[in-house]
């Protein structure tokens, strides 16, 4: 299986942007198949190069970096800036007394890992400092191919659970808990109607304070765009070279910004402001 990450979601704390790159910035995949396709993959991004002996070389070494972020990340100790979400969760994990809640974050760390690899590699940053185009596509497959199979064992994962004891309520896992599990929700696109189903059980939660707002707007936009109904909160779009664009349409739009200060989004102004018109690429969220 093939993913091409011209446009990705690129999440860090639930704020959803489709990331398309500017012009010059490269165009990545990541190819899921058996470990020989993984294999021909990576050497397939050498097979242009006027210089593929040093491109190999860089990439080995930013491979390793990489690496050494993954690591540092999965046992919570500091890491380079697109790795800070995904460490925390690594974190919280290590100090979790309940093993089903430091499940619950080792798995998330693991998820916003998944997404710091193409946030490094889209702002050449962390271990993609300094890198052709050439040596970064090789380092990007290698490194993001360990990711492959996460996302859908993350989604049984999740749903298993619900399905059996129900949501990460505040009062009883916490914060962190309740925006892990949210995290996981928000990413199970596989599963629109799980997505759905979860939308239903936080909607009464959020009237008691059992889960965040914020979550639940997000997750209400995303179901909608699943949809292809109108969005609420404006949290679903897309960077384009000439700035945010929503996936689909908003609804209200004169009552955007009270729906999204009651549910604590910033104006809808300052968040599309995270997407950069030219150049490097930020990271939403």
């Amino acid at each position: 299986m093939k993913f091409l990450l011209a446009a990705v979601i690129s999440l860090s704390a639930g704020a959803a942007f489709a990331q398309t790159p500017s012009s010059g910035a490269p165009f990545l995949s990541v190819n899921c198949g058996t470990p020989d396709q993984r294999e021909q993959a990576a050497k397939a991004q050498l097979s242009n190069s006027s210089t593929p002996d040093v491109d190999l070389a860089a990439a080995t070494r930013a491979i390793a970096l990489g690496k050494a972020q993954h690591a540092n990340v999965l046992d919570g100790q500091p890491v380079d800036d697109p790795y800070r979400s995904a460490s925390r969760f690594g974190a919280l994990a290590k100090t979790a007394t309940d093993p089903e809640i430091a499940e619950l974050y080792r798995r998330t760390a693991r998820d916003q890992l998944n997404r710091s690899i193409f946030t490094a590699a889209m702002r050449k940053a962390s271990w993609a400092t300094g890198l052709n185009d050439v040596s970064l596509a090789y380092a990007f497959q290698r490194l993001s191919s360990e990711g492959c199979g996460v996302e859908i064992d993350n989604l049984r994962w999740i749903r298993d659970r619900i399905a059996s004891r129900g949501w990460f309520k505040i009062s009883a896992h916490g914060a962190d808990a309740d925006g892990a599990a949210f995290l996981l929700v928000q990413h199970a696109d596989r599963d629109p109607d799980f997505q759905s189903q979860v939308l239903t059980l936080l909607e009464p939660l959020v009237a008691a304070g059992e889960t965040k707002p914020l979550n639940f707007a997000y997750l209400f936009d995303r179901v909608a765009a699943a949809n292809n109904r109108p969005q609420r909160y404006g949290t679903q779009g897309r960077c384009l070279p000439t700035g945010w664009t929503p996936v689909v349409a908003i609804e209200d739009v004169g009552g955007l910004e009270a729906r999204r200060a009651a549910v604590g989004l910033p104006p809808h102004q300052e968040y599309v402001k995270r997407c950069v018109p030219a150049g490097t690429p930020k990271t939403p969220g």
